[in-house]
């Protein structure tokens, strides 16, 4: 509520946000990232002037080296798709044997004890993946190409809607932004690049600035 004016973007039109004050920089940042764990703070999320949940719909990176494409949210959100394909009309006969087959292959261990085992007679599909270390395949070269499959999984999978960059034009040039870019847009996804000093970024973003005297450009 202290800003002036709004931070606004969209899926055709990213904004830029440069805080020149390092002390406003590392409290706003500090403070994205607590409501995206889901924390409480001031920042609000809104679309046609509706609020909407900040901790579901956007996605903070601060470390674009650090991004997994097989973090725990991406893989239960997996597995949990595997299953239901598992379990369906297509696949559901299929996941009967190899379930049947597994039955079968404990009864035949359970001979060569001398103790009796038990298995459940429900079978968790989600706990055979992990077993079998079920993973998406990466098909990036380099790490931009990773924050692409990055986008795409967590757009498809997690259902976000925004992504927040902290300092990521330290990391790239001008045509790596515009990848960035491009894929967000493909994947429906829109962007918001938050640097701490004005750097050179592609042309066509909205630009908001607040200065080291806590000043709003």
């Amino acid at each position: 509520m202290e800003l002036e004016r709004p931070i606004n973007f969209s899926s055709e039109q990213c904004a830029l946000w440069v805080i020149e004050s390092p002390k406003k920089f590392a409290e706003y940042v500090q403070e994205l990232c607590v409501q995206q764990a889901g924390g409480e703070g001031r920042f609000v999320l809104s679309e046609n002037d509706k609020e909407v949940n900040f901790e579901k719909y956007v996605e903070i990176v601060i470390n674009p080296f650090s991004v997994d494409i097989n973090d725990k949210r991406i893989l239960g959100k997996l597995y949990k798709e595997l299953q239901q394909k598992a379990l369906g009309e297509t696949m559901y006969l299929h996941t009967q044997k190899i379930i049947s087959a597994l039955n079968q292959y404990f009864m035949e261990l359970e001979q060569q004890e001398t103790y009796f085992l038990t298995v459940d007679e429900e079978i968790d599909m989600t706990a055979i993946f992990k077993a079998m270390g079920v993973k998406v395949e990466s098909y990036a070269d380099n790490y931009i190409q990773n924050i692409s499959q990055y986008m795409k999984l967590i757009a498809e999978l997690l259902d976000k809607k925004v992504m927040i960059f902290v300092n990521l034009r330290s990391y790239m040039e001008i045509e790596q932004i515009e990848e960035i870019m491009k894929e967000a847009v493909y994947n429906g996804i829109e962007v918001l690049f938050i640097e701490s000093n004005q750097k050179n970024f592609p042309k066509g973003i909205t630009q908001y600035i607040i200065d080291n005297d806590i000043c709003e450009i």
